[in-house]
């Protein structure tokens, strides 16, 4: 099986995608896989839309949330994920005469982007097997603790139950994996950054690499050969993109200040 490089949640982090992308480089990988997020949050859309179609397999590019509220409405958004979204549509969107330049093209393919990809027995989605887009699959569910008032155990069987060996994702920020059955949790810490594959069904975060929300700031993307899953933390100029962030009015300074917690 090739060596696939999964990178998710970039939000518009021009600085944490190319120092990712030298990474991968580094790393003889044949391939390049995204899972969604490559907007909102971040200064940088047009850069880090452009760069992931160039780098990342057809095909092989999925949309997050942020990318679908952009091309459509942030229902359900706070305010600052909302503000930052209608100002990347701003930014992004096509118009009549944006055919010179890349922007119709880049639309195009945000517009198109399919919401699932599935390979012999991994699927990739952005957020989780039965809601593509939305749905958090958080540690939390396996200590039996839900912050939307589900039954835990419910969210994580019906998800199990559409995956047929592994499954792919972003959207939490928050890389690590659940299994199945048993419903147990494995942190990065736990794991020494690297998941050996079993007949045990899994749930894998491959964690954001341009907004981190596990108390590392650094990027985070993973490596999968089929046997194991590898994650590797990225530093990047964290002080670069705060100051972007700043000075775009549209842009709150909270979605700057986070970037140096990892929150």
């Amino acid at each position: 099986m090739p060596r696939i490089a999964l990178i998710s949640d970039i939000h518009s982090n021009w600085p944490a995608l190319q120092a990712v992308l030298a990474d991968i480089d580094a790393q003889k990988v044949d391939s390049i896989y995204c899972l969604g997020d490559t907007v909102g949050y971040g200064p940088q859309p047009v850069k880090c839309m452009t760069k992931v179609i160039e780098v990342c397999d057809e095909g092989r590019m999925i949309a997050g949330n942020h990318d679908h509220a952009v091309v459509h409405e942030p229902i359900g958004f706070n305010e600052r994920a909302r503000r930052a979204a209608r100002w990347t549509n701003s930014v992004v969107k096509a118009g009549m005469f944006s055919f010179f330049g890349g922007k119709k093209k880049r639309w195009n393919w945000l517009t198109s982007l399919p919401t699932s990809v599935e390979e012999e027995n991994a699927l990739y989605v952005h957020a989780s097997p039965r809601d593509h887009l939305e749905e958090y699959l958080l540690e939390e569910y396996t200590r039996g603790i839900s912050l939307m008032g589900e039954n835990p155990e419910t969210v994580l069987r019906e998800n199990f139950e559409l995956i047929k060996h592994l499954c792919f994702i972003g959207h939490t920020h928050r890389p690590g994996v659940i299994t199945s059955p048993g419903h147990e949790w494995y942190s990065l810490e736990r794991l020494d950054n690297l998941w050996e594959v079993d007949p045990r069904k899994a749930v894998i975060n491959i964690g954001s690499v341009g907004q981190p929300r596990d108390g590392d700031p650094r990027s985070c993307y993973a490596i999968y050969d089929g046997e194991t899953v590898e994650w590797r933390r990225v530093e990047y100029d964290i002080e670069a993109i705060q100051k972007e962030i700043y000075e775009i009015d549209e842009l709150d300074n909270a979605l700057a200040d986070r970037l140096a917690l990892g929150k």
